[in-house]
This record gives structure tokens, sequence and C-alpha cells, in this order.
């Protein structure tokens, strides 16, 4: 697969878990967005990109999640 093919892709993978976040977000009893997507890996500033949140707010909501579940 070539490097372009692999751009397209992240692409559309992108634009995928985008609607899924703002499906979470309507959804009053799911955990957050945020913790979910950082749960699969992804850093606090790829988070905060998808959600259009700070990345601060997005690390300050990890650490919280991550205290509780302690």
């Amino acid at each position: 697969m070539d490097e372009n093919n692999v751009n397209e892709l992240l692409k559309y993978a992108k634009a995928l878990l985008v609607l899924q976040v703002q499906t979470l977000n309507k959804s009053e009893d799911q955990p957050k967005p945020e913790i979910l997507l950082a749960r699969a890996g992804l850093s606090a500033c790829d988070i905060a990109e998808i959600v259009g949140k700070n990345p601060a707010a997005v690390a300050k909501a990890i650490r919280r999640a991550t205290k509780g579940a302690a």
C-alpha cells in the first residue's frame, strides 16, 4: 500500500472517529470520549484535536479518570 493510500485511509478513519465522538457527546450515560480515546492509545494532543478541546483540559480529564479508577 503506498503512502497516498495510507494518508487517504487515515483521513477517512479520522472522519469516522469524529462522527462517533459527536454521537458519544450527545449521550449522557456514556464515558467521556476523551477517556475512551485515551484508552485506545491516542495522545492528549490528538484527542484535543478530535473533540475540539484544549490539550491541557484533555490531559486533566484523563488524569482525573485515572485517579478515579485506581
